[in-house]
C-alpha cells in the first residue's frame, strides 16, 4: 500500500477560503431571510393601503436588506478573498523565484502570474482566470480607497470593463454593485490557481 502523503497546503491554507465562503453564504441567507419574513408579513394584510403603509414605513429597513447590506457584504468579502490570494501568490512567487537565476522583479500582478507561466513552461494559469484576477483586483482598490465609489470620468475604462460583464454594476450613486455569482465565480478561480500554483511549486 502506497501512502500518500497529506496535502497541507490545500489542508491548511485553503481551508480559509471555505470559511470565508461559508461567512458569504450564511450573510446571503439572513439577508434573502429577513426579506422573507417582511414579504410574509405584507402578505397577511388584506387591505392594499394598509400594505402600502407597511411599505412606506419600513422602506428604509427593506431598502437596506435588499439592497445596502449585500453590498457592503460584497465588497468586504471581495476585498478578504483577493488579499488573502494576493499573499499567496507573493509567497508562491518568492518562492519560485529562489529557485531560478531569474533575475526578473515582478511587481504587478499579472507579471507575477506570466512569470510563472514562463517558470513552468506552460499555461499553470489560464489567460481568462488572469483577466479576471487583474479586474478583481481593480474592483479591490476601489473598494479600498474609494470605499466602492466609482465615477466615470475618474476610472473611465474600469467603468467599461465593469458595464461589460453583467455580475458587476454601478447604481445611480456610483456604487459599485457586485453580483453575488461574481463573488461565487471569484472564489472557484482563486481557489484553482492557488490550487494549481501549489502543484507546480511542490513539484520544482
Amino acid at each position: 500500500m502506497i501512502f500518500k502523503r497529506p496535502d497541507w497546503y490545500e489542508i491548511i491554507e485553503l481551508s480559509y477560503l471555505e470559511d470565508l465562503k461559508m461567512l458569504f453564504e450564511e450573510t446571503q441567507r439572513m439577508w434573502r431571510n429577513s426579506l422573507d419574513d417582511i414579504g410574509e408579513e405584507i402578505d397577511q394584510l388584506d387591505d392594499e393601503e394598509d400594505k402600502d403603509k407597511y411599505v412606506d414605513h419600513y422602506y428604509d429597513n427593506i431598502v437596506q436588506l435588499r439592497d445596502d447590506l449585500p453590498r457592503i457584504t460584497n465588497n468586504s468579502i471581495l476585498v478578504n478573498i483577493y488579499s488573502f490570494f494576493e499573499v499567496q501568490l507573493v509567497d508562491f512567487y518568492s518562492n519560485v523565484k529562489s529557485k531560478t537565476d531569474n533575475d526578473v522583479n515582478a511587481k504587478h500582478l499579472t507579471d507575477k502570474l506570466n512569470f510563472m507561466n514562463e517558470r513552468f513552461g506552460r499555461e499553470v494559469v489560464t489567460i481568462d482566470e488572469i483577466v479576471h484576477l487583474d479586474f478583481v483586483r481593480e474592483l479591490r482598490n476601489r473598494i479600498m480607497h474609494s470605499n466602492g465609489k466609482i465615477k466615470v470620468n475618474d476610472f473611465p475604462e474600469l467603468v467599461i470593463k465593469i458595464e461589460e460583464d453583467p455580475l458587476t454594476n454601478i447604481s445611480d450613486r456610483n456604487e459599485l454593485i457586485l453580483d453575488h455569482n461574481f463573488i461565487y465565480n471569484t472564489f472557484d478561480i482563486v481557489e484553482s490557481v492557488l490550487r494549481n500554483l501549489n502543484r507546480n511549486v511542490s513539484q520544482l
